[in-house]
């Protein structure tokens, strides 16, 4: 187990190197030549993922299945709220909002001394969902901005998020040993997520110099929303778990898989509306820094 101070550290040097990375894809808007590589770069680093995750029946409660629940009802109240106004706006609303769990909210529960599994059954239930709501869903909130159809989404979508998932669970049962060596692997997932992240800065650099006819307001107020998403997750996730389970639900509706979302939203919409999940990117590693450091000071004072 690694110490909270450890892993203070190591969540403060993670948000620096995300900084980094999305300043220099800010700064270096021709990468976006490459971003055909994030639905591939996704792929591996939902398998290392996966390779760690097993869903016991006794950690999938009742308040799991709320959290997920709220998931999928926020990205559609915070769409309906905003659609009328704006779409660009309702959808990076939508799509930062229907992000399922994070494959790291686990270990964030780990150093917080929380109950893992509850995190972990967040994870599959909220994955899922998402991967089937947002194919079938994003066809109909686009409108006529975009004519694509549900299967156009859901094929490619199905294949990102379970390809990976099978092979996993396949290595685990079929293939122990060669799961166990692959494990050792799996610390080459953050490069790959700030190589990704670098790729996805590049992808709106370039839209917003070249495509995108908004004014700057229009970036502040997808941040601005993006953070307002963000403190209503961690706040809404805390009360639906309740006294024993607070900290394991806030983190689980809060701590986001965001790079699914993004790249559906570079897809089949704009970079634009991926702007709304790279930024809530910044907000809970930022949060978590917090967590673990306001953990540790607690600790200290037992």
């Amino acid at each position: 187990m690694i110490s909270p101070v450890k892993a203070f550290f190591k969540i403060n040097g993670k948000v620096f190197g995300l900084l980094v990375a999305m300043l220099l894809g800010v700064l270096l808007p021709q990468l976006h030549v490459f971003s055909f590589l994030i639905r591939y770069l996704l792929m591996a680093m939902l398998f290392f993922a996966f390779l760690d995750i097993e869903c016991r029946p006794r950690a999938l409660q009742k308040s799991v299945l709320w959290i997920m629940t709220a998931n999928v009802a926020l990205a559609f109240v915070f769409y309906a709220g905003l659609a009328g106004f704006d779409l660009a706006l309702a959808l990076a609303a939508f799509m930062t909002a229907i992000a399922p769990t994070a494959i790291a909210a686990p270990v964030i529960i780990g150093f917080l001394r929380g109950e893992v599994e509850y995190v972990v059954a967040a994870v599959l239930v909220t994955n899922i969902a998402s991967a089937l709501v947002v194919p079938l869903a994003l066809p109909f909130l686009l409108g006529t901005a975009v004519q694509i159809s549900v299967w156009e989404v859901l094929q490619p979508v199905l294949v990102v998020m379970f390809v990976p998932l099978a092979l996993a669970f396949a290595l685990r049962r079929f293939l122990p040993g060669t799961g166990d060596a692959l494990r050792r692997w799996k610390p080459v997932s953050f490069p790959i997520w700030l190589v990704n992240l670098l790729l996805i800065c590049a992808n709106a650099s370039d839209f917003l110099r070249h495509e995108n006819t908004d004014s700057a307001f229009m970036l502040i107020g997808i941040a601005l929303l993006s953070l307002v998403i963000c403190i209503v997750n961690f706040g809404l996730g805390a009360l639906l778990g309740g006294h024993r389970h607070w900290q394991e639900a806030s983190q689980s509706l809060g701590q986001k898989n965001l790079s699914f979302v993004i790249w559906i939203a570079l897809t089949f919409i704009n970079p634009l509306v991926a702007m709304g999940p790279t930024f809530y990117i910044l907000y809970h590693h930022l949060y978590n820094s917090w967590s673990i450091y306001q953990f540790e000071k607690r600790r200290k004072h037992v």
